[in-house]
C-alpha cells in the first residue's frame, strides 16, 4: 500500500474532534544531537497540532551542552501534558524575573511525578564520547521492545557550512601578506588537510552507527546546505589522492550502513545490539519527488527553503527522510506555500513590545566611557554617536528616516525583561496556524525579550542601516556605507582601502522573511539588526526565537549568550511539525504491515 498524500501548511491544525475517538498508537521518537528540541518539540506537538493519526511520544533525547539540555529538560516536562493543561507552576517558573525565585519555583516542578519523568527522558551527553555499552544500552531501554519508532537529529554541523570552510580554507589576512606562490599554496595545503581532519566530518557515523544496530524504520536527518558542496579528499589507487562530495558518501553509507561501519573498530561485546537482520535504507526528500526514469534524486533535491512552508527566514537546509528498504512506503511532500503568502518577520515579531537597546558605554572595543543607562542617555549617546556631516553623505530619503529619530525629545521605551506582563496583540498573520502554535494566552506576558548592550559607536550604524531598509528593502552592503560610519576594525578594509567583508552588519527588513538565524547572533547581534530605525537595536532571544518558531511558553535555559546559541541552533519546530506528518503517513503503513489498525489519513489519491 502506497500513499501519497499532499500536506498544506494551512490545514495544520485539524479540529480534535477527528481524532478524540479514536485510539491513537504511541510512537517512540530517540533525538540525537537534540540541542534545544526543534525537531522533537515538532514532532511531540503533531498529533495534537495536526489531529495525527500517531502519537509521537520522545522518549530520549541526548545532547552534549549542559544549558541546551536543560532546555530539552523543562521542555520533557511540558510534554508530560496535554496541550492546554500546562500546572500553574510551570508559568510560575517561566515567569520568574530573579535567581532566587527561579531557584524556589524549580523546587515546586521538581516534586511533580512528571519531573522525574522528564529527567529520565533528556540526556546530557556526547555521542562519540560516551561509553558504547551505555548509549545504546539507554537507547534499547527508551525503546522498551517497541520496533515501530523514529531516529531523529542532525550531526554538528561547523564543518560543513561555506562560512566555516570560507574562514579556515580561504584567504584570510595571514594568508594575505604572503607573496610567495610556492609557500601560499604549501599553507592552503595545510589548512585543507586540517579542515578535512576535522572530526566533525565523520561525526555523522555516530548517527550511522545507532541507525545500523538499532534499525529504525524510518529516521530523520538534517544538516546544513554547505553539505551539498562540502568535498574531502580520499585515498585513490596508485597512492594519489581526490575530493569526493562528502554528501555522495554520507547517501551511500546511509543506504547501507552495515557496509559502512568497521564491525572491527567496535569494543568486545558490541554484537549484544546487533540486529537478527542487517538492513538498508530508501533515502527519501521530504520536497521533490523522485526522478521518473531511475527512481533516484538529485543532490539540491534534499534541499529545504523553510520561507516555503510558512516559516519567517529564509532557513535553507538539508534534511533527508530514511524508509528501511523492507517497508513498501513512498512518502508525500510538503506543499509549499504560495510566494505572496510567505511569513515575514514583522509578522512574528512586529507585536512584541518595542525596546531600547542598552549602553556598553563602550566608544570602541578599547575605551570605556561613563556607563549610565537610561533612556534620555540612550537618546543622546545616539545623537553625540552621528559624527558632524554624516546625514549630508546620505540619501535624502535616509536623512529623513534617521532625522526623525535624531530629533525625538523623549521615549518611553525600556529595555525589556525576563518576563513582561503584556497583552500580546498581533499583525494580521498570512499563516494562521503559525499564530495558533506560536500564541499561549495562559502565559498572560512575553518572556525572555531583553535586549542587550551595544557600544556607542554602533549606534549611528544601526540607526543607518535601519533606515536604508526602511527605504530600500534591502540591507545595506558595507561599500554603501559613508566613509563616517566604517568600522574601525581590520576586516572592513584591506591596506589598500578596498572594503571587505561586506555583510558585517545586517538589517532584517520588515516584510520578508529574515535571514536566516545562526548561532552566531550569540556573539554581537551585527547581522540580525532590527527593522525599526526607532529601537537602534538587535533582536532578541524572544524574537530570535519567535523567527525560529518556538512558541512563546518555550523557556531557554543559561545565560542570554547560551539562549541564543540555542534557539540559532535549532531546526524550526513550525518546520518539523509539517516533517512529522509526513512520517505519520509512512508509520500508518509500517503498522498496517504489523496487522494493527489506524485511520487511513485524508489522501488525493492511493496507489
Amino acid at each position: 500500500m502506497r500513499f501519497h498524500v499532499r500536506f498544506n501548511t494551512e490545514q495544520l491544525a485539524l479540529p480534535m474532534a477527528k481524532t478524540a475517538a479514536r485510539q491513537t498508537p504511541d510512537v517512540p521518537v530517540i533525538d540525537l544531537f537534540a540541542g534545544p528540541g526543534g525537531l522533537s518539540e515538532g514532532f511531540s506537538r503533531h498529533h495534537a497540532f495536526n489531529g495525527g493519526a500517531v502519537r509521537f511520544s520522545v522518549k530520549l533525547s541526548i545532547e552534549k551542552e549542559a544549558p541546551a539540555s536543560r532546555t530539552l529538560r523543562l521542555r520533557a516536562f511540558v510534554r508530560q501534558f496535554e496541550e492546554g493543561a500546562l500546572p500553574a507552576a510551570y508559568y510560575d517558573y517561566v515567569r520568574s524575573t530573579t535567581a532566587a525565585q527561579r531557584k524556589s519555583r524549580m523546587e515546586t516542578l521538581r516534586a511533580f511525578p512528571e519531573w522525574e519523568k522528564a529527567e529520565e527522558e533528556t540526556w546530557l551527553a556526547e555521542l562519540g564520547k560516551v561509553n558504547f555499552f551505555e548509549l545504546h544500552t539507554r537507547i534499547k531501554a527508551a525503546l522498551n521492545g517497541e520496533d515501530c519508532w523514529v531516529l531523529l537529529g542532525g550531526p554538528p554541523c561547523q564543518a560543513y557550512s561555506v562560512v566555516g570552510r570560507s574562514r579556515r580554507i580561504g584567504k584570510g589576512e595571514e594568508l594575505r601578506r604572503i607573496k610567495d606562490p610556492e609557500e601560499l599554496a604549501a599553507k592552503i595545503r595545510e589548512r585543507e588537510e586540517a579542515f578535512f581532519r576535522d572530526e566533525k566530518h565523520t561525526l555523522y557515523k555516530e548517527y550511522l552507527q545507532i541507525v545500523a544496530l538499532h534499525q529504525p524504520p524510518v529516521f530523520v536527518m538534517e544538516n546544513v546546505k554547505g553539505i551539498l558542496s562540502s568535498k574531502i579528499r580520499v585515498a585513490e589507487a596508485g597512492g594519489k589522492s581526490d575530493e569526493h562530495f562528502v554528501f555522495d558518501q554520507i547517501l551511500k553509507d546511509l543506504e547501507a550502513p552495515w557496509k559502512a561501519l568497521d564491525s572491527s573498530k567496535m569494543p568486545d561485546g558490541w554484537e549484544e545490539f546487533a540486529p537478527a537482520e542487517q538492513r538498508g535504507y530508501v533515502i527519501h526528500s521530504f520536497v521533490h519527488a523522485p526522478d521518473a526514469q531511475d527512481g533516484g534524486y538529485k543532490r539540491a533535491d534534499y534541499l529545504i527553503k523553510s520561507e516555503d512552508y510558512g516559516v519567517p527566514q529564509e532557513r535553507h537546509r538539508v534534511i533527508l527522510l530514511g524508509i528501511r528498504d523492507d517497508i513498501d512506503a513512498v512518502p508525500s511532500r510538503l506543499t509549499p506555500v504560495e510566494p505572496t503568502a510567505r511569513t515575514s518577520i514583522s509578522d512574528v515579531i512586529g507585536g512584541l513590545p518595542e525596546l531600547r537597546s542598552g549602553r556598553s558605554g563602550r566608544t570602541d572595543h578599547k575605551t570605556r566611557t561613563d556607563t549610565e543607562d537610561t533612556a534620555d542617555r540612550w537618546q543622546r549617546a545616539i545623537r553625540e554617536s552621528v559624527a558632524d556631516g554624516m546625514l549630508a553623505e546620505v540619501d535624502d530619503d535616509i536623512r529623513g528616516v534617521m532625522r526623525r529619530v535624531l530629533d525625538r525629545t523623549e521615549t518611553s521605551l525600556t529595555r525589556g525583561a525576563p518576563f513582561a506582563a503584556a497583552i500580546i496583540t498581533e499583525p494580521a498573520y498570512g499563516n494562521e496556524s503559525l499564530r495558533r502554535w506560536l500564541l499561549d494566552e495562559r502565559l498572560g506576558g512575553v518572556l525572555q525579550h531583553e535586549t542587550r548592550n551595544h557600544m556607542d559607536s554602533d549606534f549611528a550604524r544601526y540607526l543607518y542601516v535601519a533606515a536604508y531598509g526602511q527605504v530600500n528593502k534591502e540591507s545595506p552592503k558595507l561599500r554603501h556605507f559613508p566613509d563616517s560610519l566604517l568600522p574601525k576594525h581590520e576586516n572592513a578594509k584591506t591596506p589598500e582601502g578596498r572594503r571587505i567583508f561586506h555583510d558585517r552588519f545586517r538589517v532584517q527588513i520588515a516584510h520578508q522573511p529574515a535571514s536566516t538565524i545562526t548561532s552566531h547572533i550569540r556573539k554581537d547581534g551585527h547581522y540580525f539588526i532590527h527593522y525599526d530605525p526607532a529601537q537602534c537595536r538587535s533582536l532578541t532571544v524572544r524574537e530570535a526565537a519567535r523567527v525560529q518558531t518556538f512558541p512563546d511558553n518555550y523557556l531557554f535555559e543559561g545565560n542570554r549568550t547560551e539562549q541564543y546559541e540555542q534557539v540559532g541552533n535549532a531546526v524550526p519546530p513550525f518546520l518539523a511539525v509539517q516533517l512529522a506528518a509526513v512520517v505519520d503517513e509512512v508509520i500508518q503503513t509500517i503498522l498496517g504491515m504489523a496487522g494493527r489498525t489506524t485511520p487511513a489519513p485524508e489522501v488525493e489519491g492511493a496507489v
